[in-house]
């Protein structure tokens, strides 16, 4: 084979990044932002234990139980500001309760959703990732977390833990931090870290990265375990003084690895922070990806005007829609009006944050569009692993083509744009069809390109199955 080829497989390519694009003419890359669902929260702090001025989150679909599921941190019920961490369930998403769990006892009671009591580390930890790990046969690790303490403020026990769970409920803590705010001098220990992590379950290289909080970087590590650690690398700068990265996250997506990232306008008359999308191909160098937010701050009026932070879970295909779950509030970043510039220090609420909704089309954070006057996209060499050729398509007042090409870029009979029979649907997976029936498999292993014609259409993503 005389070509460096890829695999075209079950896995979406999408145009979050063009390494897969050889030629194009006449197209628009265009990326696209989420909806937000509704014009208020989903799920904010309504219980009498949960008075909190944070809310870190972690939403999850668990597709053996057929529920979704909300870990969120509430708490400062009590003198102090004490954290709990609780449970919620979901059928739909949408519509959220509180489980009397009867575990954990707050404000006299036990008959409330707490996983996590204010007694742990004196109520000082917030927990920004809790995932469901198919990749652990042990069954008493089925659940895994990551989370920040300042119990020990001063001291090496400051920093981040990890925990694990058979059932998301009763939960084990890590008796050390895996990662130290205050690395004691002349040991191993890993850091110093920050307190904005998340953790992803890493299914092509299957292992565990953590994404840390460094000093202005963010930071990386990965474990084979979830108990040995790799030393953390920066991974990502903030490109000026004025803006910061908060936290992010960072998951599998077809053959893509994607993230969210919170960014921090820290201009004295913004303090704010809205939601970003990165990309990678390997889940290790990161980039940026152009254009605006992926979901942006809410317009006066508002429940989500100054801050939305991620939520540490990777978006839930539902039906032809991702649920992005998302942290927001009406308050600026800083806690403490003083600490803002007079000029805006009124302009903010300083209530809970709550859970918010936003939805995007599946595969749709990037699209490559042609009007009527047409366009053309070319790919690199491929191997087609699959019968058909399938693509995530908005051609319903238009039409797109797909016309095969092999090694010297001519068109392969039987694969060419008058054997295509069009696609003229909007669909997330639309089968590609040619005269005679004709599958991929004819083709063996041979290297092809596939070459795109849009008329009046966007594409989303394209893949073999």
């Amino acid at each position: 084979m005389s070509l460096d080829c890829a695999t075209l497989d079950h896995r979406r390519r999408l145009f979050v990044d063009m390494a897969d694009i050889e030629a194009q003419e006449n197209v628009q890359r265009v990326f696209h932002q989420a909806e937000k669902h509704g014009s208020d929260p989903v799920l904010k702090q309504e219980a009498p234990w949960e008075r909190n001025g944070g809310m870190t989150a972690a939403v999850i679909f668990d597709a053996e139980e057929q529920v979704f599921k909300a870990w969120y941190m509430a708490g400062h019920y009590a003198e102090g500001h004490e954290h709990v961490q609780c449970l919620a369930i979901s059928h739909d998403g949408i519509c959220w309760e509180r489980p009397n769990l009867g575990l954990h006892e707050a404000l006299g009671s036990k008959k409330n959703n707490i996983v996590i009591p204010s007694t742990h580390h004196q109520g000082q930890d917030h927990w920004e990732t809790m995932l469901k790990d198919p990749l652990d046969p042990d069954p008493a690790r089925r659940y895994k977390a990551i989370g920040w303490s300042s119990y020990d403020w001063d001291g090496p026990r400051s920093g981040i833990y990890s925990a694990t769970s058979p059932d998301g409920v009763e939960w084990s803590h890590s008796p050390e931090p895996i990662f130290r705010y205050h690395p004691r001098p002349g040991t191993d220990d890993l850091g110093p870290v920050g307190d904005a992590q998340s953790l992803m379950v890493d299914f092509e290289r299957r292992c565990y990265v953590a994404f840390l909080r460094g000093v202005p970087e963010r930071l990386m590590s990965t474990s084979e375990d979830f108990v040995h650690w790799s030393t953390p690398r920066p991974f990502m700068a903030p490109l000026h003084e004025e803006e910061a990265l908060y936290n992010n996250t960072g998951f599998n997506y077809g053959a893509h690895y994607l993230g969210i990232l919170t960014h921090f306008d820290k201009r004295p008359l913004q303090q704010t922070q809205d939601l970003k999308l990165l990309s990678s191909r390997d889940g290790m160098c990161w980039q940026r990806v152009p254009g605006g937010p992926l979901v942006g701050l809410g317009e006066v009026g508002e429940w989500d005007r100054f801050q939305l932070m991620l939520s540490g879970a990777p978006p839930i295909p539902v039906g032809d829609k991702l649920y992005i779950y998302y942290r927001g509030t009406a308050r600026r970043h800083a806690k403490i009006s003083r600490e803002f510039d007079p000029r805006i220090a009124a302009d903010q609420d300083p209530g809970t944050m709550g859970i918010g909704l936003a939805m995007l089309r599946r595969d749709g954070f990037a699209s490559l569009n042609a009007s009527f006057d047409g366009g053309r996209v070319t790919t690199r060499p491929f191997t087609l692993a699959g019968d058909e050729l399938w693509v995530n398509a908005k051609a319903d007042y238009g039409h797109l083509t797909v016309e095969l090409l092999d090694e010297e870029e001519r068109v392969i009979p039987g694969y060419t744009a008058t054997d295509d029979l069009a696609v003229v649907e909007d669909g997330i997976a639309v089968p590609v069809r040619w005269r005679d029936d004709r599958k991929l498999r004819e083709l063996g292993d041979r290297p092809v390109r596939l070459r795109f014609t849009l008329n009046n259409a966007r594409l989303y993503a394209y893949w073999c199955q």
